[in-house]
């Protein structure tokens, strides 16, 4: 407890004096004295103290006020208050109550019955603590929970539930900004005969590298999602059908200059293919789940038309745009 302060604003003092021993007895804490109630106030703008003990009849601030103010303001916390007084008709009491105080005890008081209600506070702004601990803790974990459900254990990159929450979003800017935006379906060419000849791990591996090549290839804002096995959706933001098209035949060439070895492969690497659209003012009208399967279409059509290469969706037909690298590598 030797975290948490103790205030005392009274402004008699004699009673500051007792009330400092008689705390001082049972408790070796921070204690913070003010003479009246706005030095009281003033002190806990600056001093995040989390007990008051209050006299009812204070100078410039009474003690009632100070209560209301405490409990009307935002503190990182939650500061108890004691409230004292000599007033001790039933109509007092549940005055001071409904003001704020969390307890009352009135003058004069004995020593030992203050000791325990202060006791008593201190247990309760203990707990108050270690909760507030245990809920950023808490916080601080479904956080993390939240990201792990949203990342794919493989790729580490984000995975296809992600990926229908941004696309929503990025969809949402289109029809209400006109924010343009692009997508590429990308898929490794010839994986099931990678994974006959060297293994599902070795797989795996070669997965989590293209994944990490296409995260090197984008911009910040762009975003990669493993869509499912081993094909991965790009989405590209403020990105129109040029500059689609050319990040899609950078991710092409990059993965092939990469130089994976694939021995059923072109030219015994590791490819992929990749289809290629935009949702723009030409096709507005389309949903997002049209645009997706724009581009799907045309992975198929690069895939058809011998992989490693990207062809993109063009606004009435699909337009093979790079064919494959290895005859233009140099």
């Amino acid at each position: 407890m030797n975290d948490i302060k103790i205030l005392i604003a009274d402004d008699d003092p004699i009673s500051r004096k007792i009330l400092q021993r008689l705390i001082q007895q049972t408790w070796k804490g921070e204690l913070l004295v003010a003479s009246d109630g706005w030095e009281a106030w003033e002190i806990l703008q600056e001093n995040a103290a989390s007990l008051v003990i209050i006299d009812w009849m204070m100078p410039r601030m009474n003690g009632i006020e100070l209560c209301r103010k405490i409990r009307s303001a935002r503190f990182g916390s939650y500061i108890y208050t004691i409230l004292l007084t000599a007033r001790d008709d039933q109509n007092d009491v549940l005055e001071g109550l409904e003001s704020g105080a969390d307890d009352y005890v009135r003058k004069p008081f004995n020593p030992q019955e203050l000791q325990l209600r202060i006791k008593a506070a201190l247990r309760v702004v203990t707990l108050e603590k270690e909760l507030a601990v245990k809920n950023t803790q808490l916080q601080s974990l479904n956080s993390k929970l939240e990201e792990l459900a949203r990342i794919d254990p493989l790729m580490k990159i984000a995975n296809r539930h992600s990926f229908h929450e941004t696309i929503e979003r990025v969809h949402g800017q289109f029809i209400r900004y006109g924010q343009q935006y692009g997508m590429l379906m990308c898929d490794v060419d010839f994986f099931k005969q990678y994974n006959d000849t060297f293994g599902h791990q070795a797989g795996d591996e070669v997965l989590r590298n293209i994944a990490e090549i296409i995260k090197n290839v984008l911009r910040q804002a762009d975003e990669a999602f493993r869509y499912g096995g081993e094909e991965i959706v790009v989405l590209l933001p403020a990105q129109n059908r040029e500059g689609t098209i050319s990040t899609g035949y950078r991710l092409c060439q990059t993965v092939f200059n990469q130089g994976l070895v694939h021995p059923k492969g072109i030219d015994e690497k590791v490819t992929i293919s990749i289809g290629a659209t935009a949702c723009t003012k030409e096709n507005a009208v389309l949903s997002w789940e049209e645009i997706l399967e724009q581009a799907d279409q045309a992975l198929y059509q690069a895939k058809k038309n011998g992989k490693n290469q990207i062809c993109s969706y063009g606004v009435s037909d699909i337009t093979p745009i790079l064919h494959r690298l290895n005859m233009i590598k140099g």
